[in-house]
């Protein structure tokens, strides 16, 4: 016998359908729906809608396409949701870490990939490390922050991050 559910048996009851049938895409008819969409990297958390603040006064850099095909082997990307994105979404997002740890884009791997796909540019607004430390105090909760931020800091660069200059 099944536990009593009256919530979970309402909402398994909607007929939710993804735009395009792509469980990348939202949702049809939740576009209005509040809520921080989150972006996560090992134990790192960003919050999207902090980040656009944080990036609101800043210019949009051009990203070069080495180190972002590099960025995108290791990032998930859903190749078929690529194609649905409109081809101008605007810029991505980069925050940067400390003690040579790199600079992952936070926002828009989508958008980057069907940028390099199509031979297009990409273009990202990019966070600072101060930026950066401030967003994952406030994405994250700061104690947490801290103590990533001082383990990254004590960190030794991988060899095939990006080099100075390929920014």
């Amino acid at each position: 016998m099944s536990a009593f559910d009256p919530i979970g048996d309402l909402m398994r009851s909607f007929p939710f359908r993804h735009h395009n049938n792509c469980p990348r895409c939202p949702v049809t008819g939740a576009e209005d729906i509040p809520g921080d969409e989150f972006y996560e990297i090992l134990s790192l958390r960003f919050n999207i809608r902090i980040a656009r603040e944080l990036c609101r006064a800043h210019a949009p850099h051009l990203v070069n396409r080495r180190p972002l095909e590099r960025w995108l082997e290791h990032a998930r990307v859903d190749w078929e949701h690529v194609d649905h994105l409109p081809p101008a979404l605007g810029p991505g997002i980069m925050a940067t870490l400390p003690g040579g740890c790199g600079m992952p884009v936070i926002d828009g791997n989508h958008r980057a990939a069907r940028a390099l796909r199509d031979r297009h540019e990409f273009f990202a607004f990019v966070l600072g490390e101060s930026e950066t430390l401030e967003l994952l105090r406030r994405s994250m909760g700061r104690s947490i922050a801290d103590h990533y931020w001082e383990r990254m800091l004590n960190s030794k660069p991988h060899p095939n991050d990006v080099q100075e200059g390929e920014q």
